[in-house]
């Protein structure tokens, strides 16, 4: 078996506030609201519709018309309301095995159907973003109960509404490296002179990932504001105290961080609420051959086990001596292993 180090750019998750509120809402029937990376970034999906195949289909509406119908009534209420057209999606991913092999899949996703999305919130807590989720979960549009229109709701006694299945969501449209953050919880966690957050260039090269135990409360609660604090309280209330928590992570990777950097390598740390990353290196380009020339560096290598003999895939890793100091009188020796693929990523920006 052979392993070879390639590099992949990844889009990096990067939850962010943003602020874009709405002033009048139109609301003329027959007029198509389509929804743009403009709107949101935090919004509501409140339904989606899906055409009857044509030798099943009678009289009624079609999806389109559903679709712009609800857009209406909502826009009507003073709710920002759009359609979004879901295609199929057919995406070739490149992903690596157990073994640490690579393994290319085809995903398809059979969407093809007209959502309903609406809103225009600047995080999942928004006051108004609640209400209006929790009064949709109750409405019942009138051209749902139009027994001429075809569009008919049947609901069983009891039952719950048409719209009882909306849920927040982020604006499908907006690629996640695109999301402005200004969230301060992820500011504050950013504030060492190594945060990648100082990186000038466009790309940079994920050599590890540090994920701890992680909880975010969602929804409305006393956390609002401080998740930090709901993190602090969860571990402490933990059985096990060595647990390896968010808060180790991220000293795990400063301390890779200041490490890299003393051994001469541009490397920068990045915390968010579910990881903390350690990089390499900043690049305008994809396809920068300083980039390329960097994986091998920190890639998972076929090597012969001593033991068995046996060829196995053994990730690469850095032993970093720490002398004798107040603290600690022997010193010590820490171990970091590094990922088995390291894979470009975009600079996250703050605003």
């Amino acid at each position: 078996m052979r392993i070879a180090c390639s590099l992949f750019v990844v889009t990096a998750v990067f939850w962010g506030l943003a602020s874009d509120s709405a002033s009048a809402i139109e609301a003329v029937r027959g007029k198509t609201y389509t929804l743009s990376k403009q709107h949101g970034p935090w919004m509501i999906m409140v339904a989606s519709f899906r055409n009857v195949p044509e030798d099943r289909r009678e009289k009624g509406l079609s999806a389109e018309e559903a679709a712009g119908e609800l857009v209406f009534e909502l826009r009507e209420k003073g709710i920002p309301a759009y359609v979004y057209a879901q295609g199929a999606v057919i995406e070739h991913i490149s992903t690596l095995d157990r073994q640490e092999r690579h393994d290319d899949r085809i995903y398809a996703a059979q969407r093809d159907m007209i959502s309903v999305i609406a809103g225009n919130y600047p995080s999942v807590e928004d006051g108004t973003a609640q209400k209006t989720l929790k009064y949709l979960k109750a409405y019942h549009p009138k051209f749902m109960k139009d027994e001429k229109s075809g569009a008919i709701y049947r609901q069983k006694p009891g039952g719950k509404g048409p719209l009882s299945g909306a849920f927040m969501t982020v604006n499908p449209l907006i690629k996640s490296e695109e999301l402005a953050m200004s969230d301060p919880i992820i500011r504050n966690m950013n504030l060492s002179s190594n945060s990648l957050l100082t990186n000038k260039r466009k790309f940079t090269l994920v050599v590890a990932t540090f994920v701890g135990k992680q909880a975010m409360p969602i929804g409305p609660s006393k956390y609002a504001g401080d998740e930090n604090k709901f993190i602090r309280e969860i571990e402490s209330s933990t059985k096990d105290k060595s647990a390896y928590n968010l808060n180790r992570a991220g000293e795990d990777a400063e301390q890779l961080t200041k490490a890299l950097r003393e051994k001469g390598y541009e490397a920068y740390v990045y915390h968010d609420r579910y990881q903390s990353l350690v990089t390499v290196g900043g690049f305008d380009t994809e396809t920068d051959p300083k980039a390329r020339a960097l994986v091998p560096h920190f890639c998972a290598k076929q090597k012969e086990d001593p033991v068995t003999k046996q060829n196995v895939v053994v990730g690469e890793s850095l032993v970093h001596t720490i002398p004798p100091n107040r603290n600690n009188p022997n010193g010590s020796t820490q171990t970091w292993v590094f990922d088995p693929q390291p894979q470009l990523m975009p600079v996250p920006r703050l605003k």
